[in-house]
């Protein structure tokens, strides 16, 4: 079976049987795929240490005859080893983690979205704690949006969605993908301008000056991106509040 190499970002690691984990990786080369790192457990694998979720690594992956690739080596690229100095930024970086894997899709590799997640986890290995909940951080709601741009679902918001006409309301709708004027509004979410002034500043600016909000205007900003997952990729996110 053939084997190629890559580098990859470790969004999950899960145990399976005594000694061995299935891992759940971001890979520049394929995208999104599953491998097996057989002995990883085992108190002197080489591997398990480099495998962690968050890690980076450069992989030498073996090509199997199911959807599961085997490691047969792994490389530390970047351990982002801030990560783990706090609860605040691994849960953080959680938030990044599970969105990666469940809103990119397997097998298709995208280089905005994967440079996009190593620099966001890149960040928070170094950023401070802040007295809010992790998944309101700004790099984790920065992340979020630039992701939608990554896999296709930029919202409009600079004009009405659905006439093309010049908003003045707050009426946003995930179905359509943005803004929408009064004459369009209908039964559309009322999500309130600073809500959407904080979008628009989190699509505009490089990843690393994503600005601090309010808690409920972060709140409503992520509310706005989970309606966008739910209703164009059926994904809900278990790091995001329910509302």
């Amino acid at each position: 079976m053939p084997t190629f190499e890559t580098e990859a970002i470790v969004l999950r690691a899960i145990r399976f049987s005594e000694a061995d984990s299935i891992l759940s990786l971001l890979t520049f080369q394929r995208g999104r795929v599953s491998a097996i790192a057989k002995g990883a457990r085992r108190p002197k694998s080489r591997l398990g240490g480099r495998l962690q979720p968050g890690v980076r690594v450069h992989l030498t992956l073996h090509e199997g005859r199911g959807d599961v690739h085997g490691i047969r080596g792994a490389a530390l690229v970047e351990p982002n080893a801030g990560l783990w100095a706090d609860s605040y930024r691994l849960l953080a970086a959680s938030a990044v983690l599970e969105t990666a894997m469940r809103a990119l899709p397997e097998h298709e590799p995208s280089d905005g979205a994967y440079h996009l997640t190593t620099r966001a986890l890149g960040l928070l290995a170094r950023t401070s704690p802040r007295q809010r909940p992790p998944r309101l951080d700004p790099l984790v709601l920065g992340y979020r949006t630039k992701l939608l741009v990554a896999i296709g679902f930029l919202p409009q918001l600079s004009g009405c969605v659905s006439c093309g006409g010049d908003v003045a309301s707050t009426a946003f709708s995930a179905r359509l993908g943005g803004t929408l004027c009064d004459d369009c509004a209908g039964v559309a979410d009322q999500v309130g301008h600073p809500v959407l002034a904080a979008l628009r500043q989190l699509l505009g600016a490089p990843l690393a000056d994503a600005e601090p909000m309010d808690q409920g205007v972060a709140e409503g900003v992520e509310h706005l991106i989970g309606e966008v997952l739910l209703e164009h990729l059926g994904v809900a996110l278990k790091s995001a509040a329910s509302r």
